[in-house]
């Protein structure tokens, strides 16, 4: 399926939160931010703004919101590790049920595979690791386009 816009998202509920809209058309990220926050009740209000701002402005186009799974290791020290789970599933309700897009949860250690942006924009590290989850969507999800019409030629 062809996605207008594709937002990416490096969630972490309390602290700084990465944002990323990329769109299809041009081949370019349209907008990028890093926005730090307190509670996890803030991060969902902020977050519920920025997608009834792109709702508004980009209207009829199908969206696809991509956000990085949480998986907490031994060696991680988080002062709240729930922080991110909570606004993992706000987030899930907000893009499902609120704004009726496509939603898809990308693994941590996928981004690893996918190089940082190089462009004309300075991304930070959460704006970089939700545009390497867009980056890797795409390349992954182009694989299984071709394979699917190889199949149709069978």
């Amino acid at each position: 399926m062809q996605y207008d816009l594709i937002i990416g998202i490096d969630p972490a509920g309390i602290g700084s939160n990465g944002i990323v809209i990329y769109s299809n058309e041009t081949n370019n990220i349209v907008f990028n931010e890093t926005f730090k926050t307190k509670t996890v009740l803030e991060s969902k209000n902020l977050y519920k703004e920025y997608f009834l701002l792109t709702k508004k402005h980009f209207i009829n186009q199908k969206i696809l919101v991509i956000v990085e799974n949480f998986f907490l290791s031994s060696k991680q020290l988080l002062t709240n590790p729930l922080a991110t789970p909570k606004i993992i599933g706000a987030l899930m309700v907000l893009i499902q049920d609120v704004m009726n897009w496509d939603y898809f949860e990308n693994h941590p250690k996928n981004k690893n595979k996918i190089t940082d942006y190089k462009g004309n924009i300075k991304l930070t590290k959460h704006e970089q690791d939700a545009y390497k989850h867009i980056q890797y969507y795409l390349k992954n999800h182009k694989k299984i386009l071709i394979f699917d019409n190889y199949l149709r030629k069978l």
